[in-house]
C-alpha cells in the first residue's frame, strides 16, 4: 500500500484526543484512529460546504475568464471595431499576468489564509469583468483581459491546495474531478446565458455588454458568501459540530507527511521545488493538455457555428451545452477509479489517446455532422487530464510550500497555452481552424509520450527507494517526498 495508507496509524477504537484541541496543538506523536462511519460523515458534509463553495468559485472564474467566445458571437469584435487578428490577441492576454501571478498566489494562500486571499480575488476579478461591459475599443479591451488575469490567477492553484490541505491523497483526484464539474457547468451555463441575452433587443447597452455586466455582479455578489463560510482550518469552521471539528484534528495529523498545518514558509522548499524534474515534466505535460481544453472551450462556439448546424447561430451557444456535460460525466467517472486503483498516469494516457481521436476527426472530417461527433469525442477528454496531471503533482509532492511552488509552476507552464491559444486559433482561419486542430493532436500524442516516460521513472524510483526501507532506512518525514518512505503514485 502507498505511503498514503493510514492503516499503520489505526488503534483501538477506543482512541480519542483532547475536546480543546485545535489544529496547531495536536499532538505529533500519538496514535490516531476514526471511526470509518465517523469519517465517512464528516467528508460528506466537508464535501457538501467545501466542494460547493470552491466549485461555484471556480465556475464564476472560468466563466467570467472564457466568455470572450460568447460575447464575440454577440457582437463584441463588430461593435469594438477589431480588425485582424485582434480578438485571438484579447483572449490569449489574459494569461500574460494569469500565468505570472499564479506561483505568487498558491505560496501566499496559506501565509495570508484562503478566506481573505480567496475573497479579494473574487471581488477583483468580479469588478473588472463588470467594468468590460463598458470598454469602447480595442486598447481598453486588452487593458480589462490584462487585470483579469492577475486577479484570477489565484483561483485555480489556490483551490488545488486548498483540497490537498483538507482532504488525504486519495481523496482528492475525485474532489477536484468535483470541482472540475463546476467549470463544465461554466461552460454550459455560459452558453445557456448568452443564448438569453442575445434575446435582449433594445436598450442602451449590446448584449455581449449584458452578459459581462451579469457575470461580473455575479462574482461580486459571491465575494461575502466566500469570506463568511470558508475557514483557513478545518476545526475552525463554524458549519462543523464540536466532534467533527476534532476529527479534522486528527485527520490533519493522520495526513502529517502530506501536509504539516504547523509548516512555515522556507525559500529552501520553493528551491527544491524550482530544481525538482518532477515540476518539469509535468509542468509541459500540462501545456499539452491546456492546449486542447482551452482550444475547445474558447473557439467551440465559432467552430460549431462553422458546421451550419442550424439556420439560427444564435442556437451555436445551446450546441455546446451537451458537449460539457459529456465532458463533466466523462472526468468524474474517470477520477472516481483513479483514486480507487491510486494510479493518474493510466487515465491521463486514455484521456490523451482520445483527445486525439477527436482533433484528428475535426482534422480530416469532411461531414459536418462528423465534425460535430468529433466534437464530442474531444469533449469525452477535455477536463480529464488537465485534473488528473495537478492531482498527480500534488500528491507526489511533499511539503506545502514545495507543493505550492510546484503547482504554481506547472501552472504557470501550463496556463501559457492559453497566451497562445489565440495565435493558434488564429481568427483568420474561422471557423474550421485547421492548423489549431493539427497542433492539438500533436500535443496530445505528446503529453502520451511524456506521461508514459514520467510514470516509468517513478516506478524505477520507488524500486530503489523499497530497498532503501529494506535496509533499514529511518523515516524522515521533514524531508516530504524526498522521504525513503514516501511512495510516489504512478
Amino acid at each position: 500500500m502507498s505511503q498514503q495508507s493510514v492503516d499503520d496509524k489505526m488503534v483501538d477504537e477506543k482512541t480519542t484526543t483532547p475536546t480543546n484541541l485545535s489544529a496547531n496543538e495536536a499532538p505529533l506523536d500519538s496514535e490516531l484512529y476514526i471511526d470509518p462511519k465517523e469519517e465517512k460523515k464528516l467528508l460528506r458534509k466537508l464535501d457538501f460546504f467545501l466542494i460547493s463553495l470552491l466549485g461555484t468559485l471556480y465556475l464564476l472564474s472560468f466563466l467570467d475568464r472564457s466568455n470572450i467566445g460568447n460575447a464575440n458571437i454577440a457582437g463584441l469584435s463588430t461593435d469594438l471595431g477589431l480588425v485582424g487578428n485582434q480578438y485571438g490577441a484579447a483572449v490569449s492576454v489574459v494569461y500574460s499576468t494569469y500565468v505570472a501571478f499564479e506561483p505568487v498566489w498558491s505560496n501566499l494562500l496559506k501565509v495570508i489564509g484562503a478566506k481573505r486571499l480567496m475573497t479579494v480575488s473574487t471581488l477583483l476579478w468580479g469588478a473588472v469583468t463588470t467594468g468590460t461591459a463598458f470598454v469602447k475599443n480595442w486598447d481598453q479591451l486588452m487593458a480589462v483581459r490584462v487585470l483579469l488575469g492577475a486577479f484570477e490567477a489565484g483561483l485555480f492553484p489556490c483551490v488545488n491546495m486548498y483540497l490537498a490541505m483538507s482532504y488525504r491523497p486519495d481523496e482528492q483526484g475525485k474532489r477536484l474531478s468535483y470541482v472540475f464539474v463546476c467549470a463544465a457547468i461554466s461552460g454550459a451555463f455560459g452558453g445557456l446565458l448568452a443564448f438569453g441575452l442575445t434575446q435582449i433587443k433594445g436598450g442602451s447597452l449590446a448584449s455581449w455588454q449584458y452578459l459581462y455586466l451579469v457575470e461580473g455582479i455575479i462574482s461580486l455578489s459571491f465575494a461575502p458568501i466566500i469570506y463568511f463560510m470558508l475557514p483557513n482550518t478545518l476545526d475552525k469552521a463554524w458549519w462543523l459540530n464540536r466532534r467533527e471539528r476534532e476529527l479534522c484534528v486528527i485527520r490533519y495529523e493522520i495526513n502529517r507527511k502530506n501536509y504539516d498545518v504547523k509548516e512555515k514558509f522556507s525559500w529552501g522548499q520553493v528551491k527544491l521545488a524550482a530544481l525538482d524534474w518532477k515540476t518539469w515534466s509535468h509542468s509541459v505535460n500540462q501545456f499539452c493538455v491546456d492546449t486542447t481544453l482551452y482550444g475547445l472551450t474558447t473557439f467551440m462556439p465559432v467552430i460549431i457555428k462553422g458546421l451550419n448546424l442550424t439556420k439560427n447561430t444564435v442556437d451555436a451557444q445551446l450546441l455546446t451545452v451537451p458537449v460539457y456535460f459529456v465532458a463533466a460525466t466523462s472526468y468524474v467517472i474517470g477520477a472516481h477509479y483513479s483514486d480507487k486503483y491510486q494510479n493518474r498516469s493510466l487515465f491521463i494516457i486514455l484521456y490523451m489517446a482520445i483527445a486525439a481521436i477527436g482533433y484528428l476527426i475535426l482534422a480530416i472530417a469532411e461531414s459536418t455532422k462528423v465534425r460535430f461527433g468529433g466534437v464530442f469525442v474531444v469533449g469525452l477528454s477535455l477536463y480529464g487530464a488537465v485534473g488528473l496531471n495537478v492531482t498527480w503533482v500534488t500528491t507526489n509532492t511533499a511539503g506545502h510550500f514545495r507543493r505550492a511552488t510546484s503547482v504554481g509552476l506547472m501552472q504557470l507552464v501550463g496556463n501559457s497555452s492559453g497566451a497562445a491559444i489565440g495565435f493558434i486559433y488564429n481568427a483568420k482561419e474561422a471557423p474550421r481552424y485547421n492548423k489549431g486542430l493539427w497542433i492539438a493532436f500533436s500535443l496530445s500524442i505528446l503529453s502520451i509520450i511524456i506521461t508514459a516516460l514520467h510514470a516509468f521513472a517513478l516506478r524505477r524510483i520507488n524500486a530503489r527507494r523499497a530497498e532503501l526501507v529494506a535496509a533499514g532506512a529511518a523515516d524522515q518525514q521533514e524531508l516530504g517526498s524526498d522521504n525513503p518512505h514516501f511512495k510516489f503514485m504512478l
